[in-house]
């Protein structure tokens, strides 16, 4: 299966000249979640819906546990995950201090197999309207 895109019309400046130039754009399909996963998968093994879903919230909740007390999570197929943080960057190591952080994220990494199955997907175009940039006029 392929990944659709669409045309985007877009104003982009180059050396302070305005150009309208044209770019594709993918065309994002339904959102998954669990629900929808937990279906899938009780279709193809022996396991309830429910038996998924309990496991998929136990992860969720014991995975954030761990990025939130700092431990990479490394999960095979699905790539990895690593607890990080952004902060100003001060003159002096007396200046670095907890309000010196502004914030916690987490870093995703592809897995090896990932990014090799990502090379192979297609693209088709979805459609062949284009669509435009619709700017805020002041």
């Amino acid at each position: 299966m392929a990944i659709k895109y669409f045309r985007l019309k877009r104003k982009i400046t180059t050396n302070s000249i305005p150009e309208d130039k044209y770019i594709a754009v993918i065309q994002q399909e339904a959102r998954v979640g669990f629900e929808e996963l937990a279906e899938m998968i009780e279709k193809k093994s022996t396991l309830s819906r429910g038996d998924i879903l309990g496991v998929f919230a136990e992860m969720e909740t014991t995975a954030l546990w761990m990025l939130e007390n700092g431990h990479p999570l490394i999960l095979r197929l699905f790539g990895s995950y690593f607890p990080a943080i952004e902060a100003t960057a001060v003159d002096t190591p007396e200046e670095v201090t907890v309000k010196t952080i502004k914030r916690f994220k987490c870093i995703y990494k592809p897995s090896v197999y990932m990014k090799k199955r990502f090379k192979k997907v297609e693209f088709v175009l979805g459609d062949n309207r284009v669509r435009e940039v619709h700017y805020k006029k002041d």
